[in-house]
């Protein structure tokens, strides 16, 4: 009896491993056949500016409309590119949805830590859990062009612009855009990066941001680092701050609140990535 149920013991070890071999083997088939047919032609990553509205009147609908590209919308409301001072503790929940956590979570293709804190993140929107899971389905690899489209929030949480001693400090806004860069060109070299300046804004009850310093520099000496970062990368930059039009007479005509756009100021932004894209696409291909 004894040598039976050993017998028995071992034909339902070699049956289960059997069985967790074939699981393991097709799901991990699954799953990159899901990554396979998620193709964008544009990822986006970035804040409120692109985020906050998801569906029919968002900016990616719109811009998919002026330029014939798709576009994953993976910005979150409320996230900076760099992390702060207190990032290190696990308190810290937000800090997940930073340019920094997110290029490399992006680029491990490991989301772990952003879907454990996606419960206990004081920011989340409606919209975060499916934004995530665009973005951990998405195949930066097969896709076209990274947007980053950072500085709004950078700005208001008054985080230091730069470091001079240390041009990839993740704490500052310049080191977190370096180290985003960097990471992204060696994990997807054949993927194109353009920087998107920070849009002109109006905080409510404060002054215009080219007046306003809440700890770091008036916003207007983001955009300029940022133009800065994409000389030295090489990249291509969309100046929304310079260029859009923005400014403290008519920020009301395109915002809900002087910061984040009404539909008017959705389908304006979206038509201006739209064009300055394809000036940078005729511009390459020269």
């Amino acid at each position: 009896m004894r040598k039976k149920e050993l017998y028995q013991q071992i034909w339902s070890i070699a049956a289960a491993c059997v069985i967790c071999a074939f699981l393991l083997y097709f799901g991990y088939r699954n799953v990159d056949a899901g990554l396979e047919d998620r193709h964008w032609d544009v990822i986006a990553l970035g804040d409120s500016i692109i985020g906050k509205e998801r569906e029919g009147e968002a900016v990616q609908v719109y811009f998919e409309e002026y330029s014939g590209m798709t576009m994953l919308n993976a910005a979150f409301g409320g996230n900076c590119a760099s992390v702060g001072e207190n990032a290190d503790r696990y308190s810290y929940h937000e800090e997940s949805l930073s340019l920094c956590a997110l290029a490399k979570a992006s680029c491990d293709r490991d989301f772990g830590v952003q879907k454990a804190d996606m419960g206990a993140n004081s920011l989340r929107a409606w919209y975060f859990e499916d934004a995530l899971e665009g973005l951990a389905a998405a195949d930066f690899s097969k896709a076209d062009i990274l947007l980053l489209e950072f500085g709004v929030n950078d700005y208001t949480a008054g985080r230091k612009i730069d470091n001079p001693e240390d041009p990839l400090d993740v704490r500052t806004y310049g080191g977190a855009m370096r180290y985003a860069i960097e990471l992204f060109q060696e994990a997807y070299p054949n993927l194109e990066i353009i920087l998107v300046t920070p849009a002109f804004c109006q905080v409510v009850d404060r002054e215009n941001c080219l007046k306003e310093d809440f700890g770091g520099g008036t916003l207007d000496a983001y955009a300029d680092k940022e133009k800065e970062i994409a000389e030295d990368y090489g990249l291509g930059v969309i100046d929304v701050f310079y260029e859009i039009g923005f400014c403290e007479e008519n920020i009301m005509d395109f915002t809900e609140d002087g910061m984040h756009l009404d539909n008017t100021g959705r389908q304006f932004y979206a038509r201006f990535l739209a064009e300055k894209m394809g000036e940078l696409s005729e511009r390459d291909n020269k």
